[in-house]
């Protein structure tokens, strides 16, 4: 029943003093939470053992929240015209940017980087060189810990990357045995126990990528399945957004950034089982509900209930 919060947001926020303050209340909340995860961050020691947590309680779901909102708030930065909404946006964008560094999660940081990718690339394509020299220059002026831990995405010989490697093996075995549904929807500690590779050490309970977990436990029913959600999360959020971004505006900032930030989530879960997170689809099914529902904002300011 979650995918039915895209359209309970898009109901409530058709009146656009509404869709207004509800965006407004998720920015303000993330930059709340981004300076709560921030200050204890730094009350731990400052170092990867204390990853940052925010109020959520596990750095991966705190770091995927982040990544959200983020590129939600990059989205109106770029293209709001109000400056309080470009400098508010800004500026929990760049909070957020900082709080999610400190989570160490090496998959939000690449969906990150995608998201703010898709963004530059929907407004100045031409600055996109620029982003990559940007991003680089970061890599490499970052302090050692931080450096150590974005390279170590690319290393195969890295120890977790290789208990990944082992649950993707497993799950493509699973699917082999199972294709038509899956090994069904549970813990998967059990089942993978039966699959996984021998010198694999790690007991996973899921499969750390949605392209495996998916049809590891649906088989291709639920990938068909999910494939038909994904196209139509990525219809809501981008219906009618060509010309309404050329126009630019709040509304179509935020449609921008809530397209940049689905994309983002969906390279991050190639890396994580991202989707199996309640706390972060209700956030992702609402933002997309507001999308659907802001292309009735501009022009409506002040119309309020008239917002179609």
């Amino acid at each position: 029943l979650m995918p039915a919060l895209v359209l309970l947001a898009a109901f409530h926020a058709r009146d656009s003093r509404h869709g207004r303050r509800a965006l407004a209340v998720l920015l303000v909340s993330a930059g709340l939470a981004a300076v709560f995860g921030l200050g204890a961050f730094a009350a731990h020691g400052a170092s990867h053992a204390a990853r940052a947590r925010g109020a959520v309680g596990h750095y991966m779901t705190f770091a995927g929240q982040l990544l959200l909102l983020v590129s939600a708030a990059a989205g109106v930065a770029v293209l709001a015209r109000e400056p309080r909404w470009r400098a508010g946006a800004g500026a929990v964008a760049a909070l957020g940017a900082a709080a999610l560094a400190v989570t160490f999660t090496r998959s939000a940081w690449i969906g990150l980087a995608v998201a703010l990718a898709v963004i530059l690339g929907a407004v100045r394509p031409r600055w996109l060189p620029a982003l990559a020299v940007v991003i680089a220059l970061a890599l490499v002026l970052a302090p050692a810990p931080y450096r150590a831990r974005a390279l170590s995405a690319f290393d195969p010989r890295h120890p977790v990357n290789l208990e990944r490697t082992y649950m993707w093996q497993a799950g493509l075995r699973m699917f082999r045995d199972h294709p038509l549904t899956g090994v069904g929807l549970q813990d998967m500690k059990p089942v993978y126990d039966r699959y996984r590779p021998p010198q694999a050490h790690e007991r996973a309970g899921h499969l750390h990528s949605v392209p495996i977990q998916v049809p590891a436990s649906m088989g291709l029913a639920g990938l068909a399945a999910f494939a038909w959600l994904v196209i139509g999360l990525f219809r809501a959020a981008t219906r009618d957004l060509a010309p309404a971004r050329r126009a630019g505006g709040l509304a179509a900032g935020m449609r921008l950034g809530v397209a940049a930030a689905l994309a983002g989530f969906l390279v991050a879960g190639l890396f994580e089982w991202n989707f199996g997170d309640e706390e972060l689809l209700y956030l992702l099914f609402t933002l997309v509900g507001l999308a659907w529902a802001a292309r009735g904002w501009e022009g409506h300011a002040s119309a309020g209930s008239r917002a179609p």
